[in-house]
């Protein structure tokens, strides 16, 4: 995770000139390689956007050579498709000047990852299951619940490979 730390850091000095300030939530594949349970190429981020900003985001990707064709190495596509959660449920990361970094806990991954149910989400749903050491599904669907998931279909967060899933650790 020290690599990202120099990016936002460099990020946080384009911000300073800019004189802008920027608070990110990051989620995502990012909190899961920040647990060690793999690796990701890109930051998912609820953040307030703007031309300015996003043009920095850029210019940062394009530095370090971590933008991709598809997206930008920070971004916040994540805004479309799931609640952002509330500040004091995040842990801060980093602070620095201009910038602010926090990381959501693993248990609103794993909502995210319900929601949108691809393969992949499924088996990192397993390792957070495993690396939180939940034993029961209907505490785990009552702490979703908790952190805004109000929508979720229980019997769709039962399915598949998530009720074979041995919650036992």
């Amino acid at each position: 995770m020290d690599k990202m730390k120099v990016v936002f850091q460099a990020l946080d000095q384009e911000l300073t000139q800019a004189n802008l300030d920027l608070s990110i939530i990051c989620v995502g594949g990012f909190v899961l390689e920040y647990h060690g349970l793999r690796a990701t190429q890109d930051v998912d981020a609820f953040y307030e956007e703007s031309h300015e900003i996003n043009r920095i985001i850029a210019k940062i990707g394009k530095l370090f050579h971590i933008n991709t064709r598809e997206e930008q190495w920070l971004n916040n596509e994540v805004a479309n498709l799931n609640p952002a959660p509330d500040l004091e449920i995040c842990e801060l990361l980093y602070s620095f000047q201009s910038l602010t970094v926090y990381i959501v806990p693993l248990t609103y991954v794993m909502g995210m990852k319900i929601m949108s149910s691809r393969e992949q989400d499924v088996l990192d749903i397993g390792k957070i299951i495993k690396m939180e050491k939940m034993t029961s599904p209907f505490e785990t669907f009552r702490a979703l619940k908790e952190l805004g998931f109000e929508n979720m279909d229980f019997l769709c967060y039962l399915k598949d490979s998530v009720m074979r899933m041995d919650w036992n650790g």
